[in-house]
């Protein structure tokens, strides 16, 4: 059975629909949908955001159903110049950070399983790159610069390096990929601090950020521009993946 997760409901939406579901689980913070994706047992599992979220429905799927392999996917920041918005980067190395980037509290690094990762690097419309996974995503220009010089990753996100050292302690083939909806070019504020664990929005925090902020108002409508070509072209290379394993 291959088990795919995204922190959020935009993220994981296009394969939902796909799926023909034969049964949904709603508890813990987390939402699981299991059936049949391109005719492969599939559980879809939206975990919602960060190391706690996403360590909790990892945990409960690996103890709960035979997982043959992961697929952790889902948007991510983009730290290489080179990435634009949309593209789907393969994670080739995951590293985990537990504080500022300028302190480096940084955790061994992990890699994917090689077959899926040879299989990922086959397919159309994804190039490979390293990531790492923070406890905190700052979206200011200098916090992800930070990330890049001292950790040499290419893209940033806040669930990945904990699902593959879940799967990894149970021996279970991984592999990230992640979708640019934001980069140092373009950095969307201030979203990282008016969203919740699900990505709703939390509209105190939004209306007061907003009568102090007006003009963030703009990224509103660059924020759904951005998730709206990362998810179409995320679930385009996901479903072409899940055809070849």
């Amino acid at each position: 059975m291959l088990a795919i997760t995204g922190a959020f409901g935009q993220e994981i939406i296009d394969l939902r629909r796909q799926m023909v579901i034969e049964e949904t689980v709603a508890r813990l913070g987390f939402r699981l949908y299991r059936g049949k994706l391109k005719n492969k047992d599939t559980l879809l599992v939206q975990t919602g955001m960060g190391r706690q979220r996403a360590e909790i429905a990892t945990q409960f799927v690996l103890e709960r159903y035979p997982v043959a392999a992961i697929i952790s996917l889902g948007f991510a920041g983009g730290l290489n110049p080179e990435l634009r918005i949309g593209d789907v980067v393969v994670c080739s190395l995951l590293h985990g950070q537990l504080g500022p980037a300028q302190k480096k509290q940084k955790l061994g690094p992990l890699a994917p399983d090689a077959n899926l990762l040879s299989l990922a690097s086959q397919r159309p419309g994804g190039r490979l790159g390293s990531g790492v996974t923070v406890l905190q995503l700052n979206s200011s220009t200098k916090e992800m610069q930070g990330l890049s010089e001292t950790l040499h990753a290419d893209i940033v996100d806040m669930e990945s390096y904990w699902i593959a050292r879940l799967a990894s302690a149970r021996k279970i083939p991984f592999i990230a990929v992640r979708s640019i909806s934001d980069n140092i070019q373009s950095s969307v504020q201030p979203f990282d601090r008016i969203l919740d664990s699900n990505g709703e929005l939390l509209w105190r925090k939004a209306v007061f950020c907003f009568l102090l902020h007006p003009w963030y108002l703009l990224n509103v409508f660059t924020l759904y521009r951005n998730t709206r070509l990362a998810k179409s072209n995320l679930a385009a290379f996901v479903t072409d993946l899940v055809t070849g394993i």
